[in-house]
């Protein structure tokens, strides 16, 4: 791709005391650079930090600092210390070529100089240095500026709009699902993805503008000067557009999306790093409101932002001191009201009187992959709690919920192995909960773990029917036990006839496939008889218990088995 921010002419710096020799060396190589000369050391040194060079073409043998003291100078200092110094001399002892490459040099040359010869040596080292200075700046597999240049610029932006009363806006872009491609297909297309996206990128921006890659599937497009907030909305909508348009890949066709954050100075932002992390949050709040959009910056975003960092920083705490608890919800049979079965429910112990439910954290543990610890936790203690619960007398399943990312996991079915073996729980009495999102993904991967699941004798039952990626054809693709109908379609049943009609139409299939059925969150005596006279007969909700700990769930076993309303077995 061609590179349209690297193109600065390389600049030589000519120190001789001979200001003849000086000049002629100039004009021989004044096409390679931008050439500058000068008489003495100090000149040199004060000039060098000035105006940076690439190669200085140093005199050895100079009035007041000799070329060794202006070479060990410009090498100490910060400013000066990558230029490529090659000695011009016509001294020949060994120990002065010696010493010059001691201090720093990379090359020495004698006069008289054979002018090709020696333009070829400046020429090889303008170019190793050009290529060293867009390494350091540029992104290697795109071309594009990295963050160093990129904060160089955006920092040259600011200071210009500071004083002119410009605009500046940073624009925030991450690419939607790349992982997914990535993985799926291989690291050789996502890196074709990435050089094809950094393209259309750059033929959106100006030759002004920047457009930045800083890793992995995000970039940055800075543009320095801006009319007003509405352009750059404009310009979000155009850059979607053109993202958005398939991708032929070694012709398969990609579509992929993005979600953008942007933030204006001076609107929004006052300084560097604020411009950077209000674009970030504002690119955050895209991908929680559905991905491929742009959301503008506000100070609502920073609140919300940083809470939920907060948020993730203490679920990492909490993974890690295993502060997760693990609470119980009857499923009862409401024609005799007897409990026939458990759902395993995580809370999150914040303190002594501050639990969360699941619904506070879930989504970001699901975002962070931290799920996977706090789901294996889970799962292990249901299984043992439930396994003591049968040494006491009660012989009940006990379902887990399972996330898609869990599912997806290479060790999930030793994982389910390991747990039902170390607790010693019959495999009958373990139901795993998945959602209509699972089943969706990659339908072959899918069939395998369910069959594997199937083998090892557990039961397997969708949660929230009715509520994701509803089809016939998985019900009969798959080998499901159990539907259970979402506590959404029974809150209002009694009051919206939609509801009534949804509900009815999940227990009619589920009884013509022979599928077992749940209803959750029944909270009234008309709910569960509304449910009861359709054909739903197993419910659960704070009608007959909410979800309590495992000390409490068995006082309440206990009660019910003196009343005869506890089964045996599911």
């Amino acid at each position: 791709m061609p590179d349209k921010y690297f193109s600065l002419m390389p600049a030589i710096l000519v120190v001789d005391d001979q200001a003849t020799d000086a000049r002629l060396l100039s004009d021989a190589i004044s096409d390679l650079g931008q050439v500058q000369f000068v008489t003495d050391g100090q000149a040199a040194i004060e000039l060098a930090r000035r105006i940076g060079p690439d190669v200085v073409l140093l005199d050895i043998q100079m009035p007041g600092l000799s070329g060794f003291a202006v070479c060990k100078a410009l090498k100490s200092d910060p400013k000066t210390c990558r230029a490529a110094v090659i000695f011009v001399t016509s001294h020949t002892q060994t120990e002065n070529e010696l010493q010059a490459l001691a201090l720093g040099g990379i090359d020495f040359l004698q006069k008289p100089l054979n002018v090709p010869v020696a333009r070829a040596h400046i020429k090889a080292h303008l170019a190793l240095s050009t290529e060293a200075k867009r390494l350091s700046t540029h992104d290697a597999l795109t071309g594009l500026p990295n963050r160093a240049l990129l904060q160089d610029r955006a920092a040259h932006a600011l200071e210009v709009a500071r004083r002119k009363a410009n605009q500046v806006a940073m624009i925030l872009l991450d690419l939607d699902h790349f992982k997914t491609i990535n993985d799926a297909a291989s690291h050789g297309i996502g890196d074709l993805l990435l050089k094809e996206i950094a393209t259309r990128l750059c033929d959106c921006v100006s030759p002004a503008d920047t457009v930045s890659r800083q890793g992995g599937d995000e970039f940055i497009i800075l543009l320095p000067s801006v009319d007003d907030v509405e352009t750059v909305a404009n310009f979000t909508v155009r850059l979607l557009a053109r993202i958005t348009e398939p991708l032929l890949i070694k012709g398969e066709t990609y579509n992929i999306g993005a979600s953008v954050g942007v933030s204006v100075f001076p609107h929004d932002s006052h300084d560097l790093e604020s411009l950077y992390r209000h674009a970030d949050a504002a690119m955050y709040q895209a991908k929680q409101q559905g991905r491929n959009r742009c959301r503008f910056f506000s100070a609502d975003i920073e609140k919300n932002t940083r809470a939920r960092r907060l948020l993730e920083q203490n679920l990492r705490e909490a993974a890690a001191g295993k502060r997760f608890e693990v609470f119980y919800q009857p499923k009862v049979d409401a024609r005799s009201n007897t409990v026939v079965g458990l759902e395993a429910l995580v809370r999150w112990r914040q303190s002594e009187t501050l639990i969360a439910s699941p619904d506070q954290f879930i989504a970001v543990a699901e975002e962070t992959r931290l799920i996977i610890p706090i789901g294996r936790q889970v799962l292990i203690q249901a299984c043992h709690d439930v396994k003591w619960l049968h040494d006491q007398g009660f012989a009940l399943s006990i379902s887990v919920n399972i996330s898609a990312i869990q599912f997806a996991e290479a060790d999930f079915i030793p994982l389910i192995e390991g747990a039902l073996t170390d607790s010693g729980l019959g495999p009958a009495y373990l139901e795993l909960e998945i959602t209509e999102g699972v089943l969706a993904k990659n339908i072959e991967a899918t069939r395998n773990t369910l069959a594997a699941l199937k083998t090892l004798g557990t039961r397997i039952s969708i949660d929230d029917f009715g509520t994701g990626y509803s089809s016939l054809a998985y019900l009969k693709s798959f080998p499901i036990d159990v539907l259970k109908i979402d506590q959404s379609f029974v809150r209002d049943m009694l009051v919206d006839t939609n509801d009534v009609a949804i509900i009815q139409a999940i227990i009619t299939l589920a009884q013509t496939l022979g599928l077992g059925l749940v209803a959750e969150g029944v909270e009234t005596e008309g709910q569960a008889s509304a449910l009861l006279a359709q054909g739903c007969t197993i419910m659960q909700g704070f009608h007959y218990s909410r979800a309590v700990p495992l000390t409490e769930l068995f006082n309440y076993l206990t009660d019910r088995k003196r009343e005869g309303a506890v089964s045996q077995r599911t």
